[in-house]
């Protein structure tokens, strides 16, 4: 099956999600890129993290839980940093820290493996939108990265900025919707994601996949992208699909396909 495997969050089912542990995790087992969520802190720093507070993933140096509930845009980077944010996966991963975005970036580039933004991109205000943007220019990462969006109007601020970026839509999967998205995208720039129908995406709204939603995405993109898949047994039932990309936590692994 010539399908490249996605680290979402890196292999966040046995690491720490959003961190240098599990991005390493996916380059060392073999996944072919890793998606990741940004954030930014009260002083404008941008850092890897998926949920709006640090509950979930960050505890106090000795282990203890956060009691009240932390937004990360309430921390100055300097607080945010110092949580751990491994011990709420064991206690191996004690010490593990919250990336920034340029050391996601410089993890990406000194292992050829490339990132997939998470489409929170489009919900920064437009300051952070230069913080972000700028930073993937100054670190010359444009060609080992990926913007995802399921807006039009944040997809063609994406374009307007960087030309050849690569472009990860997963917003309406209509006709009309797609043909949209190609008009402004070159097609070898774009992937297009649908959704596998299982419990992990219940609560999406676009339609699940099928034959013959692929092969209406495909009249617009020539790549496409498959997630959330968790089990071997879904694997099986993708494997004669035209896709591209299969997005999974780590339950699956490159040696299953």
């Amino acid at each position: 099956m010539s399908v490249i495997l996605e680290a979402h969050r890196g292999v966040s089912a046995y690491y720490p999600e959003n961190t240098l542990a599990a991005f390493a995790a996916a380059k060392e087992l073999g996944y072919g890129m890793i998606e990741l969520d940004n954030k930014f802190t009260s002083d404008n720093r941008c850092v890897c993290l998926h949920n709006k507070t640090i509950n979930k993933t960050a505890r106090y140096p000795d282990g203890r839980e956060l009691a009240e509930e932390t937004p990360i845009k309430d921390l100055t980077f300097a607080e945010a940093r110092s949580f751990d944010y491994g011990l709420w996966k064991g206690e191996q991963f004690r010490g593990v820290q919250i990336p920034t975005l340029e050391e996601a970036i410089a993890f990406s580039a000194d292992n050829d493996i490339p990132l997939k933004f998470d489409n929170v991109l489009q919900k920064f205000d437009d300051e952070q939108h230069e913080i972000f943007f700028s930073t993937v220019e100054r670190m010359n990462a444009l060609s080992h990265v990926g913007f995802t969006s399921s807006k039009l109007d944040f997809i063609k601020k994406i374009i307007a900025r960087f030309p050849t970026a690569q472009i990860h839509y997963d917003g309406d999967i209509t006709e009309e919707a797609l043909a949209a998205v190609a008009a402004v995208v070159p097609a070898d720039q774009l992937t297009v994601w649908l959704r596998f129908a299982n419990n992990r995406t219940a609560w999406c709204k676009t339609p699940a996949c099928d034959q013959a939603l692929i092969d209406m995405t495909h009249r617009y993109a020539k790549r496409i992208g498959l997630w959330l898949l968790d089990k071997p047994e879904e694997l099986e039932l993708v494997r004669s699909w035209d896709i591209d990309y299969i997005e999974t936590e780590g339950e699956l692994t490159p040696v299953q396909l």
